[in-house]
């Protein structure tokens, strides 16, 4: 037992602690032998997530949520939808492995730990984060990934689906940036008002959309959560986010992650999101409206990562790391935006 309660262990006593509850759940839930497995941390934020290997060098991803962590059976129907995915085969991701009694997701007592805390193992995906966006070819299999993903949500029913729903309300109205006290002092009075302020202009345009432009997303889905295939082509990984919301949020979140990366070098954002957008439509339309609406859906994404880190800095020393730096920059492109510029990210398509 840790002499002081989890909050207060420094990040890589939490991290220790962690690992050590997750071989005895592997241990005793899926029949890995705990003490032989080799654990590499992959990340560390509101989940603790390890690469797995086996001494049959089978690899798997452990995910431990503890921190705000989703119920057990909003994880469960994540599962439920990882697996519908896995088994359509139009794109990659890591299929759900079950334990001994048939369970995807499983409780975990951690020592000094008020918060429920659950395990998840998945498959590895094999492959390598971030794909070389300008590579030929790249940016298209991301948008026929992406497309593939939200043809999987429009198509297939998955009864109780029970996720969260990624809108204006929830992000914006309520999310922790603008109803949190802390999460307004770090954003600065003019940050607050800032965000206040774009919630207001943004909120009529993101209620747009009918039916047909809202279902199951993943509601993450940065570079650095899309996998370039060993075997060729790309792959989806860290489902946790995953929600009901506008499709336009997934294409959103992908086009800012590579703008971040891509916009001092001229023509290069431009040329990745139109060959990403030529994949996408390859397999499905385009939401409805797309240009005029994907400017407000890059400010929400930029609104859920104030949500999160201002959440996170508090209690997560690697976010803590490189959080403010991210707030400032996001305040100063939200204040550019509201007198007049164009938001960092959106695109006029001829």
């Amino acid at each position: 037992m840790p002499t002081v309660s989890f909050p207060h262990l420094s990040h890589p006593a939490q991290l220790a602690l962690l690992e050590e509850q997750a071989r005895v759940t592997l241990t005793e839930h899926y029949g890995l032998v705990g003490a032989a497995l080799q654990m590499e941390v992959q990340q560390y934020e509101d989940n603790a997530v390890w690469r797995v290997t086996s001494p049959g060098r089978d690899s798997f991803v452990a995910r431990l949520s503890v921190r705000d962590g989703r119920p057990a059976h909003q994880q469960q129907s994540e599962m439920r939808w990882l697996e519908s995915l896995a088994e359509s085969r139009t794109v990659a991701v890591p299929s759900p492995v079950t334990t001994s009694d048939g369970r995807s997701v499983v409780p975990v007592e951690v020592p000094g730990h008020d918060e429920p805390c659950t395990l998840a193992l998945l498959h590895w995906l094999p492959g390598a984060a971030e794909p070389p966006y300008q590579q030929p070819g790249v940016a298209e299999q991301m948008g026929s990934a992406t497309a593939h993903l939200h043809q999987n949500a429009a198509t297939v029913a998955l009864p109780q689906f029970d996720r969260p729903t990624w809108d204006a309300e929830s992000i914006l109205n309520k999310g922790h940036a603008l109803s949190d006290q802390h999460a307004q002092q770090q954003l600065g009075k003019a940050g607050t008002e800032a965000l206040r302020e774009v919630a207001e202009r943004i909120t009529p345009a993101l209620r747009e959309g009918g039916p047909s432009d809202r279902g199951r997303i993943h509601a993450d889905l940065h570079r650095e959560n899309m996998i370039a295939l060993s075997s060729g082509g790309i792959g989806i990984i860290d489902f946790d986010d995953c929600g009901t919301g506008h499709y336009l949020l997934d294409i959103a979140t992908v086009l800012s992650s590579i703008h971040r990366i891509a916009r001092k070098e001229p023509g290069a954002y431009e040329n990745f999101a139109r060959a990403y957008l030529a994949g996408y439509t390859q397999v499905r339309p385009l939401p409805a409206d797309f240009d005029r609406l994907l400017e407000p859906y890059l400010l929400l994404r930029d609104s859920i990562i104030l949500n999160f880190v201002t959440a996170a800095v508090p209690v997560n020393a690697a976010v803590a790391s490189w959080g403010p730096d991210r707030i400032v920059g996001i305040v100063a492109n939200m204040q550019a935006y509201l007198a007049g510029q164009q938001y960092p990210g959106t695109l006029v398509l001829v």
